[in-house]
């Protein structure tokens, strides 16, 4: 992690990044998908790895430490074979290359120390940023180096991850919980339209801490509640589950907070806010051929709210859920 200002959110979105990939199912997908770009490692070869270091900078008289997000070893019938290094980013650092070189040599360091066999130490940088990484990926990016010193200079790269610009032939790779996050992020960055998959979580508790740091969205702290509830029932969680479920509890808080509207106009643009996330959920359902009763079921809905609903997406294919909710809403306040 860089040395980004560790505000509250900050540091609800580390832990949760570092919850969901230290899984080890996940952290194996991750490598084998994104770093290796081959099935290399499986994910019983992995043992949680050291993500604290010390070291005496040469202008300081105190030590300090560094830390790494998340780090595992790969063993194979016991021999340590390498050591892997995850890093996440939420915003662009130029300065990264050194920041991972800093890593990167703690550990090769403790193997001198401890006088072990030498292995390969590997870190990738995971960036979750809603612009692309436009400040370089290597120590020569970052200095004008003399034509004469080129051949000399020593680079260092990192293995950058733009996760939310990953292409799509390379998310439909991931078979860990890791694909519903990438498939987020490339629906926040606009690349794709929104949907919910049906794909059935293994971490559901993880993944909806995920979302809860990353989206600033509340409900989903009460969701994880009953996904927990859920997991332990051994009832299986997919991915939209999370969202019909937050979504549900957004209407009734949004129903809660529009009797507190002081004005009419200030009702009716919150209520139109709550019937397009509505309108949303039940437009997921009749994509997949729901009926309106089955979708009332599903969404803790009147039967007669979904099909008037229905009735309008199937007449006017080409209205947003937004412009759905404002004909809605006007009606509701003539």
């Amino acid at each position: 992690m860089s040395e980004e200002k560790a505000t509250v959110p900050r540091l609800q979105k580390d832990r949760a990044e570092k919850k969901l990939e230290g899984c080890r199912d996940v952290f194996a997908d991750i490598s084998n998908v994104l770093i290796f770009e081959k099935p290399l490692i499986q994910e019983d070869q992995l043992r949680d790895g050291p993500t604290e270091t010390i070291y005496k900078a040469d202008d300081a008289a105190r030590y300090r430490e560094q830390r790494r997000d998340v780090a595992k070893y790969v063993e194979n019938m016991g021999i340590q074979m390498m050591f892997i290094g995850m890093e996440n980013q939420s915003k662009t650092d130029r300065d990264m290359a050194i920041r991972v070189m800093g890593y990167d040599y703690a550990s090769y360091r403790s193997q001198m120390d401890a006088g072990a066999q030498r292995y390969p130490v590997i870190t990738a940088v995971l960036y979750f940023g809603d612009q692309e990484w436009d400040v370089g990926t290597s120590l020569k990016e970052l200095m004008d180096i003399p034509e004469e010193l080129e051949h000399k200079f020593v680079d260092y790269r990192i293995n950058l991850i733009d996760v939310p610009r990953l292409p799509k032939s390379v998310r439909a790779k991931l078979r860990s919980d890791f694909r519903v996050i990438a498939d987020y992020f490339a629906e926040k960055s606009g690349a794709e339209d929104q949907s919910r998959s049906e794909r059935t979580l293994k971490h559901p508790v993880e993944v909806a801490d995920f979302f809860r740091a990353f989206s600033g969205d509340k409900r989903f702290s009460e969701t994880m509640e009953v996904v927990a509830e859920m997991e332990k029932e051994g009832r299986e969680v997919r991915m939209c589950d999370l969202f019909d479920k937050a979504e549900a509890r957004g209407r009734r808080e949004g129903r809660i907070e529009g009797h507190a509207e002081g004005r009419v106009e200030g009702r009716a643009e919150g209520r139109i806010e709550e019937r397009a996330r509505i309108i949303s959920a039940m437009r997921r359902k009749w994509d997949k051929q729901l009926s309106a009763a089955e979708a009332a079921e599903a969404l803790e809905l009147d039967e007669a709210e979904v099909r008037e609903v229905y009735d309008l997406i199937e007449r006017n294919p080409g209205l947003s859920d937004l412009e759905i909710a404002k004909a809605l809403v006007q009606e509701e306040y003539k």
